[in-house]
């Protein structure tokens, strides 16, 4: 009998579910969407329970959809958001509305990290830049400011492990990709740092345990196989964070491959065999979801999210259901590179790598009468596009060399953003077969954990497969350096120091 894999993403903005075989081919796929909500300025949360409902129906629904059979799904893994906060009692239910990696509402808590601890020591332990997006800052600001949730609290869970323990895990347990993003956790050492535990007054006791990516927790729980019409048989494999899971289905498992994911963020990696530090301290240095390898990753707050945001803007104005992102394409396929002018800097949600500015927002400059929906759309193509060139020069700095880059998340399926990535990095992107590459990575890591491969090396060869290539076209790389640097400038002029 033929085996199989279900996979299940919780994202930022929605949870989906695969199964793959051990090809790579899809057997069914299921998605369903599911809200942030902004309670007050610079704050984002979600319902937790939500998210876990959300994933036990995708999982439903795509083991329903596939046709394969329940005793054939050998086992089922998790890729998630990263540092999203959710404080859970003894039974692992959340106690509060969970604090998103997006939510800017702890800049005192960054500062008073900045004066314990210090950027420098921060990140050459950490390998992170001191920023809201992490976990530690949203824990400290309960400390602070919800004292009596932060008393209540058994475990600070990420939803990679929030989802585990729900789904069957007898341990609270995180893996080390998604805790190298957590801000209590020395890269070198890879377990967590006693002394920033100390500096910051967390209690230990509240934090989950550490296991590796790619390790069985043991069966799913029988109420999960009786909701979602799996086998009590599957088993529950640790998968990791969505990028670094990303990084394993594009193959971004040795040196000089790449990988340019357009989700809800932007996020571009590669593969080390020892943490990659930026003598900058620009560049995120993290665990891999691979054991015993790293990543250095890029992160812009807001990439697919800004498209997302401009779709929602038209809800109710165009047949009643607002323009489709395959509108948009087309729309703005009809648009001069450059936009006549247009320039969009896409901080949504602040700026992640290189900047690292909480306070930025999203701007168009430039903007006319003469601009029209379709300028806007391929605006923001543009602009997420040059912040990630901008990351890709910090790693220049760094000495790295990307032979090949690749394309993973729901902005490869546009061939017109593919093509425009290519000419503003002003070099060939390859677009993956699955596009879903953090799910697929999640499907490698737990059809290993299963004993299904013998190793990850295998699963990605037997699973990654790649499409078409996009090669740069010189008269538009020249064009767009030239508009990087009226973006460059622009961000410059605004946010002076």
């Amino acid at each position: 009998m033929k085996d199989f894999i279900a996979a299940v993403d919780c994202g930022t903005t929605g949870a989906k579910a695969i199964i793959f075989d051990t090809a790579g081919a899809r057997l069914g796929t299921a998605y369903k969407e599911y809200p942030c909500e902004f309670p007050a300025p610079n704050r984002v949360e979600q319902d937790a329970e939500r998210l876990f409902e959300t994933c036990v129906d995708v999982l439903t629904d795509v083991v329903r959809a596939s046709g394969v059979r329940p005793d054939a799904i050998r086992a089922l893994s998790f890729c998630t958001q990263r540092c999203t906060l959710i404080p859970v009692d003894e039974d692992c239910r959340p106690l509060r509305p969970a604090i998103s990696w997006q939510d800017n509402r702890s800049d005192a808590q960054c500062d008073y990290i900045r004066k314990v601890i210090g950027d420098k020591k921060f990140y050459d332990t950490t390998g992170l830049p001191i920023a809201n997006v992490w976990t530690l800052p949203s824990i400290m600001w309960l400390k602070d400011e919800e004292p009596e949730i932060y008393a209540r609290t058994h475990k600070f869970m990420n939803p990679h492990g929030f989802l585990l323990k729900r789904f069957g895990s007898e341990r609270f347990v995180e893996d080390l990709s998604n805790v190298s993003l957590h801000g209590l956790f020395s890269v070198r050492k890879n377990d967590w740092e006693p002394s920033f535990i100390k500096a910051t007054d967390i209690d230990f006791a509240k934090l989950p345990e550490l296991v590796v990516s790619g390790s069985s927790l043991g069966n799913i729980s029988a109420e999960i196989a009786s909701r979602t019409g799996l086998s009590v048989t599957t088993e529950l494999v640790v998968g990791g964070g969505d990028q670094q899971c990303a990084g394993i289905g594009a193959g971004v498992t040795q040196a000089g491959i790449g990988s340019v994911t357009l989700g809800t963020a932007g996020v571009i990696i590669c593969s080390f065999d020892n943490p990659p530090f930026d003598a900058n301290r620009a560049i995120p240095a993290e665990v891999h979801a691979y054991p015993g390898k790293y990543i250095s990753e890029g992160l812009q707050n807001t990439a697919g999210a800004a498209l997302k945001w401009l779709r929602n803007l038209t809800q109710d104005v165009v047949n009643g259901n607002g323009v489709e992102y395959s509108l948009f394409n087309e729309m703005a396929a009809m648009i001069a590179p450059g936009c006549n002018g247009l320039v969009f800097l896409p901080y949504l949600a602040g700026a992640g790598a290189p900047q690292w500015n909480g306070a930025a927002t999203g701007t168009f400059h430039g903007l006319t009468q003469g601009h029209g929906l379709g300028a806007v759309a391929r605006a923001i193509m543009e602009g997420v596009a040059f912040q990630n060139a901008l990351i890709l020069e910090e790693f220049e700095k760094m000495g790295l060399e990307l032979t090949e880059i690749r394309l993973t998340g729901g902005g490869a399926n546009s061939a017109l953003w593919s093509q425009i990535q290519a000419d503003i990095y002003g070099r060939p992107v390859k677009r993956l077969k699955e596009d879903e590459a953090g799910l697929l990575g999640a499907a490698i890591l737990s059809a290993f954990g299963a004993g299904m491969f013998s190793t990850i090396d295998e699963g990605v060869e037997a699973m990654v497969n790649t499409l078409e290539t996009y090669a740069p076209d010189e008269r538009q790389t020249s064009l767009y350096a030239e508009i990087r640097e009226s973006f460059t400038s622009l961000y410059g002029a605004i946010y002076r120091n």
